[in-house]
């Protein structure tokens, strides 16, 4: 078994050398950089949060310049990658590095894992990554590399699973190796072991792989079936005074939390959502319709926009001028309305 592991180890880095993708976070070891590139790659392809990347580092280049930023300075960085309570836990974590690691990302995995954000996978990013400690980092490339490697078919959700691939990769890392193996994992997962369609002949372990051996690779993993996503009905209504502020409030609720949104109410006529409001309408205009999926639930929307008349502010609202909007952080659940306000109404 030693033998084995350490062939499957070799050949992987090996691959890994020749045919890693060159990008930004791969030409550091610099821990806090690793820790925000894993973050960012949750629920983001890679060729998409690049710049972002990019864009981010630049404007918080360390754990203490993202600690001392205002929270709503942190989630306008992070428009347009979505899943904003990743960039709250960010927030939350540097600011909690700097009270008790000196500013540092921990070295120490239990310290690490109490971060917030961090789990079991990102941490084990980190500390193989950055410090080359044998911390396996489990997600959905490496339970799908390893369930076919040592065809497993038990369910890859089930914790029990992902315990037994992590004691696997961890057994199969090489001494002063970690790091290197771990981005070899999620390359060969991203560019070849894929979930439909395995690219077998290419693959530096197809001889180690007990599924390719067995004609298994497009049965395995075994994965149970997602929850069915609750779905709402929702109007978004752009309201817009006679002095040409479009009313906005900051989210108080935990989906979306402390982002700036429009009027965003459950499906109705404008005019009872007007009513319910405290606002009389002058005139009224159709913006089309949108979807939006999120985690565990979808939005359908329906874009009104609204003229209506002077009033006072609505409670929980602001009036916001049209020259500020873009300068707080929108939701990009909402994109298709702010685009359609960006070329109607704040930039006219």
């Amino acid at each position: 078994m030693k033998d084995r592991y350490g062939r499957i180890a070799q050949s992987l880095i090996a691959w890994f050398e020749k045919n890693k993708r060159d990008l930004p976070f791969r030409r550091t070891k610099d821990p806090y950089q690793i820790w925000i590139s894993e973050i960012m790659a949750q629920q983001t392809r890679i060729a998409a949060l690049i710049p972002y990347f990019e864009r981010f580092t630049k404007q918080f280049p360390t754990v203490e310049a993202l600690a001392a930023a205002e929270e709503e300075e942190v989630l306008k960085a992070w428009q347009g990658l979505g899943y904003y309570a990743r960039a709250r836990n960010l927030h939350k974590a540097a600011q909690k590095m700097v009270a008790e690691c000196g500013g540092k990302v921990p070295e120490n995995p239990e310290q690490l894992r109490k971060m917030p954000g961090i789990g079991a996978y990102t941490a084990g990013a980190v500390l193989s990554i950055a410090y080359g400690q044998k911390e396996p980092a489990v997600d959905g490339n490496a339970t799908r590399v390893f369930a076919r490697i040592e065809e497993i078919y038990e369910d890859v959700l089930k914790p029990q699973t992902i315990r037994q691939i992590t004691d696997i990769i961890r057994d199969v890392m090489p001494d002063g190796q970690a790091g290197a193996l771990t981005e070899a994992i999620m390359e060969l997962g991203a560019l070849v072991c894929l979930p439909q369609t395995p690219q077998c002949q290419v693959c530096p372990v197809r001889c180690e792989c007990k599924a390719y051996q067995h004609g298994k690779t497009e049965t395995l993993p075994f994965r149970s079936g997602p929850k069915p996503k609750k779905e709402e009905h929702r109007l978004i209504l752009l309201a817009e005074d006679e002095q040409g502020r479009i009313l906005m409030r900051k989210r108080s609720e935990r989906l979306l939390h402390n982002l700036w949104e429009y009027v965003n109410l459950p499906v109705q006529p404008t005019q009872q959502a007007l009513d319910a409001l405290g606002l009389q309408m002058l005139e009224q205009r159709e913006i089309g319709k949108a979807q939006h999926v999120f985690t565990h639930i979808i939005w359908h929307m329906q874009g009104v926009y609204a003229k209506v008349q002077n009033a006072p502010v609505p409670e929980d609202y602001e009036w916001v001028p049209k020259e500020e909007i873009e300068t707080k952080a929108l939701p990009t659940a909402l994109s298709v309305f702010t685009k359609w306000g960006r070329k109607n109404l704040w930039n006219q």
